[in-house]
């Protein structure tokens, strides 16, 4: 009798034991003991359905952004200066837009109740994984304002500076026509606006040179504003002389002629060149605003893919 108490009392030990083991291996954060983590998930899953519905608006964006960026390129290409202004305008705004909603969203992320040291045991490995997609998808937006800033602006200053590349010979060439027919008030005039767009060329040299080599540039607007000037000068000389060649006319004379033979052929190359470095600057911020916006897209699908219990 004593045996067979002895073994159900082995038996009872061998059962309790094997209800030990098995609750333990039921963790926290588990969907065997979700109930740990009920209250957790249930503070935190409004803001995480929150958080997905503004990172969507936030990629509806990039989306725009994008349309602006190919729109801007499109404008760069039929040298429609006025729209590639006003999209260039529109997407530093909605750009500047987007790091402010991504800062806002990242910094109610991180402030959850409930996150910190031993998280595991108040919330759920599924609401976990949720808050880290959403918090790792708002690293695509990173620098986003800043490479569109730069990178539209220097495209911008391109392309007005094509524009004033293609302008200035032919004032300069006119300046001088009217020089040879002796009206040199109109070729005072035209030569001062040539040098006009050397001074904005300059400008906007300044713009790109923290982007691109402009060592080609400041060449040829130095030797275009010593001919200028040059040309300018004799211009001024006659008119005052009326038409009498003195000495410093002379002078005048071979400095303008020596300007002239260190003139470059002509600016189709560096038209060329300008409008290449509009156009890549352009496409870069395309390209970037497309691959955060895959980003932000690939995010959206793994943070709602998988709600937490």
């Amino acid at each position: 009798m004593l045996g067979v108490v002895w073994v159900l009392a082995v038996a009872a030990l061998a059962f309790g034991s094997a209800g030990i083991v098995a609750g333990m291996a039921h963790l926290p954060g588990t969907p065997a003991r979700a109930e740990l983590t009920w209250a957790g998930d249930s503070a935190v899953r409004p803001s995480l359905d929150a958080a997905a519905v503004d990172l969507a608006g936030i990629a509806d964006a990039v989306a725009t952004l994008g349309e602006l960026g190919r729109t801007a390129l499109t404008a760069m290409v039929s040298r429609d200066e006025a729209t590639l202004a006003a999209a260039t305008d529109q997407g530093s705004v909605l750009a500047l837009g987007i790091a402010a909603e991504s800062s806002a969203l990242r910094t109610r992320l991180r402030g959850l109740p409930g996150l910190g040291p031993h998280q595991e045991l108040r919330i759920s490995a599924a609401a976990l994984a949720q808050h880290a997609v959403l918090v790792g998808a708002l690293d695509a937006t990173d620098d986003l304002s800043s490479a569109w800033a730069r990178l539209a602006a220097g495209s911008l200053a391109a392309a007005r500076l094509t524009a004033l590349l293609e302008g200035h010979d032919p004032a300069t060439a006119a300046g001088a026509e009217f020089g040879r027919s002796a009206r040199y008030p109109e070729a005072l005039v035209a030569i001062d606006g040539a040098l006009v767009m050397l001074d904005d060329a300059t400008a906007l040299r300044d713009q790109l040179a923290n982007t691109t080599d402009v060592a080609i540039l400041d060449e040829w607007i130095k030797r275009n504003r010593t001919y200028d000037e040059a040309l300018r000068h004799l211009y001024e000389l006659l008119g005052a002389s009326s038409g009498r060649v003195t000495p410093e006319i002379r002078t005048a004379i071979a400095a303008e002629k020596a300007a002239r033979s260190n003139l470059p052929p002509d600016t189709r190359g560096l038209v060329v060149i300008m409008a290449e470095i509009a156009r890549g600057g352009l496409n870069q911020a395309v390209i970037a605003i497309e691959q955060a916006r895959g980003r932000l897209a690939l995010a959206l699908e793994d943070a709602t893919a998988t709600p937490p219990p």
